[in-house]
């Protein structure tokens, strides 16, 4: 056993005590030092990051990246704060009470107008934010919004309705504009007319209520931007650009787990969070959600430059912000910049062409030996070239402007579905394979790549070799081979861009369908049905227009619920379909209101195909789970163009005039004025 004892030191002159005294002075100064090391490394790691609003569905992904560590693995203490009124995203951000936040459209109208905002990714793909009106009211369109109670936050939280309203061509003095109550009850009394609202919220409520009511959503009118946004400043970026990084990394990992497990996220809101919301509500909003961030479609988090491009001109267009903006550094960069494709390969084959030169030059006498080192260096580059390319699914080619010879590497017969030894091709054939939508485009990108050298880009569709077609994106440049005797000859890559290219159609066309009953939806109806007015005011041909509604429709969901509206609906649209011409617009303006624009077709015409219709629609039944058919009949109202200055509103109210005279009339009836 051993036994420690303290003796007492005793100092023998005041050298020694003044040596002591230095050494505890600077143990205690090192000391110190660590201290505010280790504080400033800890202060370092806690982040705090605003939410837009209460905790509630709408933020899984933040609360899965704290419950499930994300951020603790980035090395992060992250703080979540609920929002309120007096605590929104913008103003905590910039006064610095929290580094990052979650923002709506505020974030790039801010940075518009000055403040150094940065957005590191957009979590909803379409905004949630919408009016909400009662379906008694009638009013279901912005114009009808004219001498109406509006509640809205204010311009900056909402930007997306104020240049709605503006670019419709209705002033802010024409409707009377309310702070918002954030007090749905406001609308269902009748205190205000329209209540601004989410798609993913509000409506749960209405429906609990059994309250009809109608969505005047901004994207119908063009307006369609991204929504809760993780942003922070400038100067984060600038002094913490690997914590920037970490938070963005960890965040859309926190997202991606909170799509893939909803369940366990409501549990998390309802034991942890203490959310006020029921659990039927939260599941509500899990699925309203994922119809905005489409997680099964589009990365989470991504942003695309032309769209934020789109919604700052939105904002110039409604007057809200002068053009001559910047958007330089609003947009945070998540790939590093690199040159070109084609470019790579040019400076392979002029690295190439010049190693050859100084080896020959400067080794003449050992040529043999050296043309053997050179020819192995350019195997091994040539295979790597090869595998990249073929990871890439592009292949090169080199074009002989000349005769038309075309020599391709072995990636590109394999993107047309041939094996490299049985594939020939030169510029004929590759024009015939051309789609014929897409070859007057292709040949001018041709043409304008021969005049001015490249280098050009140009997307279109090829055949394969079973007939198939696929989308590829090449990229050429004009380049001279040899003595200038020698013919032009033009490089470049070809990339298969067949995924993404229908990937953007998928999305395009989910713009322009109304999702229930796959017609346009009325943003779409009024692009078509404009172009068909200008053009039979141009050519003086008829053009006709009818308005439907649904007899009854609000007891056909009080009596068998909305599942069975959804689908008198479609059965709708589908008879609509079947009954009409290929040539005729059709489209669902909203609820169970729908438009038919009949090109080159007069009044007389259009009043009996409006007959055939209705008399289909009445003669259809719709089968229930209960084993009784559901029939339903339409009223509709048919207008018809009478003069060159009329114009599509013109129309569409003549119309639905006609169509209340059939309700009063009766219902199941059509009416011509």
């Amino acid at each position: 056993m051993f036994y420690l004892t303290a003796k007492p030191i005793y100092l023998s002159s005041n050298e020694d005590k003044l040596k002591v005294m230095k050494i505890i002075s600077a143990f205690t100064f090192i000391c110190s030092i660590s201290s505010a090391l280790a504080g400033t490394s800890q202060s370092e790691n806690v982040v705090d990051l605003q939410l837009r609003w209460h905790h509630q569905f709408q933020f899984a992904g933040y609360y899965a990246a704290v419950e499930k560590g994300f951020y603790q693995e980035e090395g992060l203490d992250v703080h979540l704060h609920a929002g309120d009124p007096t605590h929104q995203p913008v103003q905590e951000v910039m006064s610095g009470r929290a580094q990052y936040a979650e923002g709506n459209s505020e974030v790039l109208f801010q940075r518009l107008q000055g403040t150094p905002l940065i957005a590191l990714a957009a979590i909803f793909q379409h905004s949630p934010s919408v009016l909400l009106t009662r379906k008694d009211s009638g009013i279901d369109s912005v114009h009808a919004l004219i001498g109406k109670k509006v509640m809205l936050m204010n311009i900056t939280d909402d930007a997306d309705f104020l240049a709605t309203f503006l670019s419709e061509g209705v002033s802010l003095t024409q409707v009377k504009v309310m702070p918002s109550s954030y007090n749905l009850d406001d609308l269902v009394s009748g205190k205000v007319d329209a209540f601004n609202s989410y798609l993913t919220n509000e409506p749960f409520f209405l429906k609990q209520r059994h309250l009809a009511y109608n969505i005047i959503d901004p994207s119908n009118y063009g307006i369609d931007f991204y929504s809760d946004i993780l942003f922070t400043t400038k100067a984060e970026l600038r002094d913490n650009p690997k914590r920037v990084e970490a938070i963005r990394r960890a965040t859309l990992k926190g997202w991606r787990y909170a799509m893939d497990h909803p369940n366990e996220i409501i549990e998390l809101l309802i034991n942890k969070y203490n959310v006020e919301k029921t659990r039927d509500h939260l599941e509500f909003e899990a699925t309203e959600m994922r119809k905005l961030i489409f997680p099964d479609l589009i990365e989470i988090g991504h942003m695309n430059p032309g769209r934020w491009q789109q919604m700052a001109e939105t904002f110039v267009k409604a007057g809200l912000i002068k053009p001559g903006y910047s958007l330089d550094g609003y947009i945070f960069d998540t790939t590093p910049r690199h040159l070109p494709d084609w470019i790579l390969l040019v400076l392979i084959v002029v690295i190439i062409i010049l190693t050859a030169v100084s080896y020959a030059t400067y080794y003449l006498q050992r040529l043999n030996r050296r043309l053997a080192e050179a020819q192995v260096t350019l195997r091994g580059s040539e295979e790597r070239l090869r595998l990249a390319l073929g990871a890439a699914s592009q292949g090169w080619f080199d074009l002989n402007v000349k005769s038309g010879n075309i020599s391709v590497s072995e990636e590109y017969p394999k993107i047309l579905g041939y094996d490299p030894t049985e594939f020939h091709t030169n510029l004929q054939e590759w024009k015939d394979r051309l789609h014929p939508e897409d070859r007057d485009a292709v040949m001018v990108a041709f043409r304008d790549c021969m005049s001015n050298g490249g280098p050009t880009s140009m997307e279109y569709r090829r055949q394969t070799k079973d007939g198939n077609w696929i989308w590829l994106s090449s990229v050429g440049k004009i380049t001279e081979w040899g003595p200038l005797h020698q013919p032009l000859r033009m490089i470049g890559i070809h990339t298969n861009i067949t995924n993404h290219k229908l990937l953007e159609i998928e999305l395009k066309r989910q713009a322009h369908i109304d999702y229930l009953t796959g017609i346009s939806n009325r943003g779409r109806f009024m692009e078509l049905a404009e172009q068909e007015l200008n053009r039979a005011v141009r050519y003086g041909n008829p053009l006709s227009i009818f308005m439907m509604d649904i007899d009854y429709f609000k007891r056909v969901n009080d009596t068998h619920g909305h599942k069975v509206g959804d689908i008198v609906l479609k059965k709708l649209a589908e008879i609509c379909q079947q009954t009409l011409r290929e040539v005729d617009v059709i489209g669902r303006l909203g609820g169970e209101e729908f438009a038919i624009l009949l090109p080159e077709t007069g009044i007389g015409e259009a009043a009996e195909a409006a007959e055939r219709l209705k008399e289909a629609i009445e003669n259809t039944k719709v089968p229930l789970e209960s084993g009784l058919p559901l029939q339903f009949t339409v009223s509709i109202g048919v207008s018809s163009l009478t003069s060159k200055e009329d114009n599509m509103d013109v129309l569409l109210n003549r119309a639905d005039q006609a169509l209340y005279q059939a309700k009063n009339a009766g219902r199941n009836r059509v009416c011509v004025t």
